[in-house]
């Protein structure tokens, strides 16, 4: 009786897996895969193959989490972006945390048909203005209007955008307007083929585990990140 006591508390105090759906991108240039797991509140986790190294969309706030030094870190991609604006001259002025940026000037996208990937149809665009030395050079992107993959799409934007302020240091109003560009792009849906960079391989129904979206540890403030910041500036590290 004991045992199937304890059986039941275990399986009564388990925390609870939420259904949802996984998927899967294959990344065209480094052959690796990203996998989006999105639960039915719209939670996400998103891994692009470093170990240890993933997002994690809550509540509308994305969260890097990754190693450095040996030592966990967990930031919002919107405080690290108001750190870099206090280290340096600002660059994002707002716009990872709602602040919408003004439209690339160059930015234009062309329909060019319908194409079918990973047993999803999505609308062809030809999207201009993402090289400015070459304005006239478009790349092709394949993107779903589909409402069923919208928090897909909202998970990878963020996690581009995560891969992209971090940057900012080194190519400074470029990283602005890189996010521009990105919110131009999926502000038409999400991607199945974005320029060959990701392409969508399978949507699948799946149980994301409560564990697999909670935070790791505490995430750090905006004024942790600009001691950080500035320490590294110091040294010559690099801080991430």
């Amino acid at each position: 009786m004991k045992g199937r006591i304890g059986l039941l508390l275990a399986l009564g105090l388990a925390a609870p897996a939420e259904a949802g759906m996984r998927a899967t991108y294959s990344d065209g240039t480094q052959g690796r895969q990203l996998v989006i797991e999105v639960a039915d509140n719209g939670d996400a986790r998103v891994s692009g193959g470093e170990e240890g190294e993933y997002g994690l969309l809550l509540g509308g706030h994305f969260y890097m989490v990754g190693k450095q030094g040996g030592a966990l870190k967990v930031a919002r991609i919107e405080d690290v972006a108001a750190a870099i604006d206090q280290v340096m001259p600002p660059v994002f002025k707002g716009m990872l945390a709602g602040a919408f940026p003004e439209p690339p000037k160059a930015f234009r996208a062309e329909k060019k048909g319908a194409r079918t990937i990973g047993g999803r149809e999505g609308v062809v665009y030809a999207i201009y203005g993402l090289d400015e030395s070459r304005p006239g050079q478009a790349e092709e992107f394949v993107m779903s209007a589909d409402p069923a993959l919208k928090p897909v799409g909202a998970a990878m934007e963020q996690f581009m955008n995560a891969a992209i302020v971090p940057a900012a240091p080194l190519i400074g109003p470029g990283a602005a307007e890189l996010v521009a560009d990105t919110r131009a792009i999926f502000a038409l849906g999400t991607p199945l083929d974005a320029a060959g960079r990701f392409r969508l391989e399978k949507v699948e129904a799946a149980v994301v585990p409560a564990a697999a979206l909670a935070l790791p540890g505490k995430a750090e403030t905006v004024d942790e990140l600009v001691a950080e910041m500035k320490a590294a500036q110091k040294t010559g590290a690099p801080a991430e």
